[in-house]
């Protein structure tokens, strides 16, 4: 009774400092034990991949008419601008004769003279034509008789053929002259007009106010719309890969995107040097569109994106879960809580997820934005929801 008394309160301190100590302890290794690190985790599953090639492209009238000036002269001011509506035979653009008055009316003059010429040659091989036939029918007609010998008959076939052909000369002689009145004096005013050769829209003037042009100068630039067609510019390595008719679509133009269809991939590679001063081999895809919007215009710029292949069931993997190895790919993978290093064969990419080949099966999940460095064994929270 009395040792119990005597050693009670030390005993009580020593024992409170002895769970205090355990305590202190366990909390150490509490802190100290690795816990679960919380990753992103994406889950493998099958679904539909579309395989696409996008780059850049622009808009383009695959008819446009150039508008030359025929002939030297002073052009007047055109008055429509770009954009305005044309049917083919409208009035474009009038050329006036330069100012050389006494010229102009010498050219008119022997422009008169030529096709009076003309037209009297012609008169003269079709009378020379109709006696040539009526000398070759009376021949005939006494073929039978011993009076005309077979070589007569001959000469006069000859002559009214020889006839005929001179005639075709003088018609195209006055069709000549009389082109060539329409050039010295095409109307009252002495002016030349020059018209839409289709329906379409005025691209551009070239030329904006009056001024003295010369023979074969450009003047204005019609387009047709419903030609309109969009080209591509793809690197060569993706453009051997298009096929005509594969869809397509076109997209960042100002609107909704529009279906396409790959129409033909040019032959020719073109060296080009890219915004970052890369030499590149690319190639011009012409593709069609299905529905072409109004509001889309010559020369527009424009995404291209083109499908080289169409997957319907592919086991896929998001493509910020691969690294890439020495040799080959690998992802991460989640077994039991814990992180292994598991190996992958890899397919085409639609740029968000990659078609897994070998090493996943549907459900297994992976981690997303794996970090650098060695994981393997650290072990995973559960997470909340799988991120697909």
């Amino acid at each position: 009774m009395s040792l119990i008394s005597k050693n009670t309160p030390r005993r009580r301190t020593a024992i409170a400092w002895l769970i205090l100590l355990l305590a202190l302890l366990v909390a150490a290794a509490l802190a100290l034990w690795p816990r679960p690190q919380a990753f992103e985790i994406a889950t493998v599953d099958r679904s539909a991949l579309r395989i696409e090639r996008s780059d850049r492209g622009t808009t383009r009238y695959r008819e446009v008419y150039p508008l030359l000036a025929p002939v030297p002269g002073t052009l007047e001011r055109i008055v429509l601008e770009p954009g305005d509506a044309l049917t083919a035979g409208q009035a474009v653009a009038h050329i006036r004769p330069l100012t050389a008055v006494p010229l102009d009316a010498r050219s008119r003059a022997l422009a008169e003279a030529d096709l009076a010429a003309a037209s009297a040659a012609l008169r003269q091989a079709r009378a020379v034509a109709d006696s040539a036939g009526d000398a070759r029918a009376r021949l005939e007609a006494a073929a039978g008789s011993a009076l005309v010998s077979e070589r007569e008959l001959t000469v006069a076939r000859t002559s009214e053929a020889e006839a005929i052909a001179a005639v075709a000369v003088a018609q195209a002689r006055r069709q000549q002259a009389e082109a060539q009145l329409a050039i010295a004096h095409p109307d009252g005013q002495g002016r030349l007009t020059l018209t839409a050769p289709v329906d379409g829209v005025l691209l551009r003037r070239v030329v904006q106010g009056e001024q003295t042009v010369v023979a074969g100068q450009l003047l204005v630039e019609i387009g047709d719309p419903r030609t309109l067609e969009v080209v591509g510019d793809f690197l060569s390595q993706d453009a051997v890969g298009f096929i005509p008719g594969a869809p397509a679509r076109i997209e960042a133009w100002g609107g909704p995107p529009l279906a396409a269809t790959v129409e033909r991939v040019e032959p020719l590679g073109e060296l080009k040097v890219s915004a970052l001063g890369v030499e590149e081999q690319r190639v011009r895809v012409i593709l069609r569109l299905d529905q072409p919007p109004a509001a889309l215009g010559h020369g527009y710029q424009v995404e291209v994106y083109i499908t080289v292949r169409a997957i319907d069931d592919a086991m896929r993997v998001p493509v910020e879960s691969l690294r890439r190895e020495a040799d080959g790919w690998s992802v991460w993978q989640v077994v039991d809580g814990r992180l292994r290093r598991q190996s992958v064969q890899v397919g085409d990419s639609d740029g968000r997820y990659r078609e897994v080949v070998a090493g996943l099966t549907d459900g297994d999940q992976v981690l997303r934005f794996p970090p650098a460095g060695e994981l393997t064994g650290v072990r995973v929270r559960s997470p909340d929801r799988a991120v697909d």
